[in-house]
């Protein structure tokens, strides 16, 4: 499976000593925080403890970006101190607090999570791979898929995930598409590895050099 390829590559690369992160990125709703997820429930296998951390925690509220004409496929829409700050905490064996960005409401819930100290962290998000974030990143995971899918997949989701309208998802889907070429999609060339969405959870490794 997948996670457990991914996995016995995250442990040939994992530090002596340390936190290791690994970066997830690529565009929205191809299954990056179910990936992550599924690698740590490998890792678990192999008596190693992951935590996952998904940039999405640090967005800020969707009436805001609206209003700057800005969405998740723009650096401008996180909160990149604070994220800088906790991945920094993580690597100094440090808790931190954060509190998780509700996509159905457009906001951050009011509970916080603490998330402790662990061997690995899975850090996933739209710009995990940004060049703040480099200096902390070990490994980098990029997922992709054909065009066409990606245009479906992101409709459907935003339906279901983000409780827009269809005339609302259709308005946005070109702006959206063009943000991702234009914003996310460089990143895949500076990955470590390379995965190729077939299908629904189902991913192919492009490339492991």
């Amino acid at each position: 499976m997948i996670q457990d390829t991914l996995s016995a590559k995250i442990i040939a690369n994992k530090k002596v000593g340390g936190l290791t992160i690994v970066a997830i990125c690529g565009a929205a709703d191809l299954g990056k925080s179910y990936l992550s997820k599924k690698i740590i429930e490998s890792l678990a296998t192999q008596n190693l403890k992951a935590n996952h951390l998904t940039l999405d925690s640090y967005l800020i509220d969707r009436k805001t970006r609206n209003a700057k004409g800005i969405s998740g496929y723009h650096i401008q829409a996180y909160d990149l101190n604070e994220a800088l700050h906790n991945l920094t905490a993580l690597k100094n064996g440090q808790s931190i607090d954060f509190k998780p960005y509700l996509h159905k409401e457009g906001k951050k819930g009011h509970d916080s999570i603490k998330l402790n100290p662990a061997e690995i962290l899975i850090f996933d998000g739209l710009h995990s791979m940004h060049s703040s974030f480099l200096p902390h990143i070990d490994i980098s995971i990029f997922l992709y898929t054909k065009e066409d899918t990606l245009k479906q997949i992101r409709t459907a989701a935003d339906l279901v995930k983000r409780n827009y309208t269809i005339a609302f998802s259709k308005k946005i889907s070109e702006s959206e598409f063009s943000s991702y070429k234009i914003n996310i999609e460089p990143y895949k060339n500076k990955a470590d590895h390379l995965l190729f969405l077939e299908s629904k959870w189902n991913y192919d490794l492009i490339n492991n050099y």
